[in-house]
């Protein structure tokens, strides 16, 4: 029986049972407002799209034909997903906010909020299996995996039945996922043993793919792969090959025109994995790989998002970096790119296979393209929006790839969703060459000066303005550019702790953090300083001294030190016994890291 050791959680209905009303068929009727749009499905037969937007906490409801809304309901509070299920008229939808996973359905005449089921929190992406019996749902920051039984959570005979569930807890936060069906795939690999239901979950910021059994609820593998800001996992077509979109930093290559200029420094790629590696966890999964680089010199394609592909080999991809959507054919030969609006995330392709339906989320918008040509179609406005705030205008620019040399990378390509990759880079923030750095994270940043490894930058302008200039190799940013930027930046919240539970063992770590005197280096209530601290660790030209980090959301922000050399919070007491006054018994670092992982 799969799914054996299923858990329960409480459903929560929605207003005793359902919340129903009515659509709204006119565009002037739509409230003016920012809906940050981030999924997209077909829906009702091809005839509708359904859409979930983000900052609205809406689902927007499309006729693609007459290019307009037809509804928008209120859904949630920050929706972050959505998927149709078998009829076509249920959506499943998550609320990052609310942590929840929402079940509604549309008829002609308004739409029903059917459920709503707490989840992990930060769920973040939810997949079905191809018999609507199961849902997955992926937890950003608190690393899980929630399969939900939906025959159970659906229960017609009793509103009130909890809905079975597991969770599976992984070593990196997830966000895209693929659901196999194995079994489906035993005429194309003979080789496959008991083929069976396997879920591939891939690092929302890095570069960790893990493949994941449901019916035994463990996780058969975890490897990494040359690669970050993964945004699209798909089956191909006609192989049995799953296909990745990402981005590939390498930490041999230096932030030099040259290097930009390449495509040496930051690389776009589809890259194609046979599902026999995949599947078998002693295999190199890298052996067999094939990559389809995107864009090249004079003409970058930065950061690739989603992607669609045809049965006859026709490949779409939304470049979120550079507003377009690039196709490439069944030779793998570039054919065409399409301008879109401001940054397409998300993209769906129509049942005739004729349009694919490109998702703008800065711009509130969906690109209709024609894939024969290909050409622009027309665009379809999800709703009013207001007047955009510095902050706005500098989210745009945060993800904007034309800032950089030839359109390669933008902010957002190495600082995924305002965080980081985790990765080294070798750029000149440290004044240095041959001094790859860890990348920091972003978030929080509004209370870390100075900034830089090494503390170069008394102000968030000036690493900025030096950023774009020196690592990016972009063209100067006017002063307006720079305090828009500087203005989205200090809007990004810290990472929010892995573990969230007042317990004893957190209060002792704080005592042993205290007692330690780590807040000479990590003060309350940013923990962190102002300081530049000798840490006995040196880089290639010698250089030991540098800015402690801060240490919210520290637990979010593995590997740790300015090369990376420490793999776990763990790691930097047990083999690095960083700044310990003398040596930490068992229960005292499990105590120690209970507190970090708790800020």
């Amino acid at each position: 029986m799969i799914l054996k050791r299923l858990t329960s959680l409480l459903l929560l209905i929605a207003v005793a049972g359902f919340t129903s009303a009515t659509g709204i068929a006119a565009e002037e009727s739509l409230a003016v407002q920012f809906r940050r749009p981030v999924a997209i499905a077909v829906s009702h037969g091809g005839t509708r799209l359904a859409i979930a937007n983000q900052r609205s906490g809406t689902i927007s409801l499309v006729d693609p034909q007459k290019k307009r809304v037809v509804l928008e309901a209120a859904t949630g509070k920050r929706l972050s997903d959505l998927i149709v299920t078998g009829d076509t008229r249920r959506f499943l939808v998550t609320d990052e906010e609310a942590h929840q996973l929402i079940a509604v359905s549309f008829s002609s005449t308004g739409y029903t909020v059917e459920k709503r089921l707490t989840v992990c929190r930060y769920p973040v992406t939810v997949r079905i299996d191809n018999e609507g019996t199961y849902a997955f749902v992926a937890s950003l920051w608190s690393r899980t995996v929630t399969i939900v039984d939906l025959k159970s959570w659906f229960d017609e005979g009793d509103k009130s039945v909890a809905a079975r569930t597991h969770q599976i807890r992984l070593p990196f936060a997830p966000r895209e996922m693929l659901v196999l069906n194995v079994a489906d795939q035993k005429a194309k690999i003979p080789s496959l043993e008991n083929p069976r239901l396997k879920v591939v979950v891939a690092d929302g910021f890095g570069s960790r793919l893990a493949v994941i059994d449901p019916e035994s609820g463990q996780i058969d593998s975890v490897r990494e792969i040359p690669a970050h800001a993964i945004r699209g996992l798909r089956l191909h077509p006609t192989k049995s090959q799953m296909v990745i979109s990402h981005q590939v930093l390498s930490r041999l290559a230096q932030s030099t025109f040259d290097d930009v200029h390449w495509g040496s420094l930051m690389t776009n790629v589809l890259r194609s994995v046979e599902l026999s590696d995949l599947l078998d966890p002693q295999a190199d999964l890298l052996k067999h790989s094939i990559l389809e680089y995107l864009g090249g010199p004079d003409r970058g394609a930065g950061d690739p998002a989603e992607f669609v592909m045809r049965s006859d080999g026709l490949t779409g991809i939304a470049l979120s970096g550079t507003d377009e959507l690039i196709l490439h054919d069944e030779n793998h030969v570039y054919s065409g790119r399409v301008k879109t609006e401001s940054y397409p995330t998300a993209v769906a392709l129509g049942t005739d296979g004729v349009y694919s339906y490109v998702l703008n989320t800065l711009s509130d918008s969906v690109s209709v393209v024609q894939l024969a040509g290909p050409l622009l179609a027309g665009t379809i406005s999800l709703g009013p929006q207001p007047d955009l705030t510095a902050a706005d205008r500098g989210e745009r620019l945060f993800h904007n790839a034309k800032l950089s040399h030839d359109g390669w990378f933008s902010c957002s390509s190495c600082h995924v969703q305002g965080h980081t990759n985790g990765l080294l880079n070798d750029n000149m923030t440290d004044g240095t060459f041959g001094t790859a750095k860890r990348v920091l994270t972003l978030r929080g940043v509004a209370d870390t000066a100075p900034y830089s490894w090494t503390g170069r930058f008394k102000t968030l302008s000036d690493q900025i303005a030096h950023s774009v200039k020196s690592t990016m190799q972009g063209n100067p940013l006017s002063v307006d550019e720079t305090n828009d930027l500087e203005a989205y930046m200090k809007t990004l919240p810290p990472p929010p702790a892995l573990e969230t539970e007042e317990n004893l063992a957190v209060e002792r770590g704080a005592a042993i953090f205290e007692a330690q005197n780590c807040r000479s280096c990590h003060s309350k209530p940013t923990f962190t300083s102002a300081r530049i601290a000798d840490v006995g660790l040196k880089d290639e030209r010698g250089t030991s001294k540098f800015n402690p980090p801060s240490l919210r959301g520290v637990s979010q922000n593995a590997p740790y030190f300015h090369d990376g050399r420490a793999r776990s919070l763990e790691a930097v007491f047990t083999e690095f016994k960083h700044q310990l006054n003398g040596e930490l018994s068992t229960e005292q670092l499990g105590d120690l890291i209970s507190y970090l992982n708790d800020l």
